[in-house]
């Protein structure tokens, strides 16, 4: 059986004095750095968080800043293919203009060359003819 005796009394002391010295020397620290952890833990979640929403808040002023240069691009890319198309069709129409007067002129100076191949074949027409009729004939015509 258990004897009580005075070294039950020591252990007890012994082991009061234990506890309250590692308490001391090794719980409180650990406890205390573990609290400190746990702060450090809390304020870089705060800080992801506040980051998430800078990263959001960016990520939605991108956004908009690009679907605004798209339109802009848009805008431009019409706003230069309407100036293109008008110039070609300037380009196309001055062209027009530019082949009508030449071809006026080329027809005009056919129309003079024709009446000056006639004016100068003209004289010489009645003589082609009745040598013409001569040969067809076989006899001079008068």
């Amino acid at each position: 059986m258990i004897e009580l005796d005075w070294t039950v009394f020591l252990q007890i002391t012994n082991y009061l004095v234990l506890v309250f010295l590692l308490n001391m020397v090794l719980f409180r620290p650990i406890r205390g750095a573990i609290k400190a952890r746990q702060a450090k833990m809390g304020a870089f979640e705060t800080d992801i968080a506040s980051l998430g929403e800078k990263n959001s808040e960016l990520q939605n002023s991108i956004q908009t800043e690009v679907l605004a240069a798209k339109k802009s691009g848009i805008g431009k890319r019409d706003m230069l293919k309407q100036e293109g198309s008008t110039m070609e069709a300037t380009l196309i129409d001055s062209t027009k203009k530019d082949l009508e007067g030449e071809w006026s002129r080329t027809e005009q100076k056919i129309k003079e060359d024709m009446a000056a191949a006639r004016q100068a074949l003209q004289p010489q027409a009645q003589v082609f003819a009745s040598e013409l009729a001569t040969k067809i004939m076989g006899r001079e015509m008068a």
